[in-house]
């Protein structure tokens, strides 16, 4: 197996969470575009970071690649097959988040037991903090 047709199967893998994610987050309230901008923010960065470290840790020959298992074509001195790795935790994280989420939210709107609540002590007319709503 290649580096480059395994990075395909988690991508692929990857791919598939992130679609149920932004299917479902109209059912969750929120706009798929707000999902969406966030993988691709996620995904740029980690790019970025991937290609200027790979490449320093190349230059530096802290690793060798098995020649014969990769694609031949580098961006910087990274071999592509490297960059399949953001990508995949791009697309797999937010989407997690934004799926786990959800399950909170119904969860505790549920008042599931151990759930912890808070309870609004103070006296009548007491100075009270202002309300963060997310």
């Amino acid at each position: 197996m290649t580096y480059a047709s395994l990075a395909v199967v988690v991508v692929l893998a990857c791919s598939a969470v992130t679609a149920v994610a932004v299917a479902t987050e109209r059912r969750r309230g929120r706009a798929p575009s707000r999902l969406v901008a966030v993988t691709v923010l996620t995904a740029l960065v980690l790019l970025v970071l991937t290609v200027v470290f790979d490449s320093a840790m190349v230059a530096a020959d802290l690793f060798r690649y098995d020649e014969s298992a990769l694609v031949g074509l580098r961006i910087g001195l990274a071999p592509v097959e490297d960059l399949a790795w953001p990508v995949a935790t791009a697309l797999l994280l937010p989407s997690l988040a934004a799926l786990l989420e959800g399950r909170a939210r119904v969860r505790d709107a549920a008042g599931a037991p151990g759930t912890p609540r808070l309870v609004d002590t103070a006296p009548a007319g007491a100075a009270r903090l202002p309300e963060v709503h997310r």
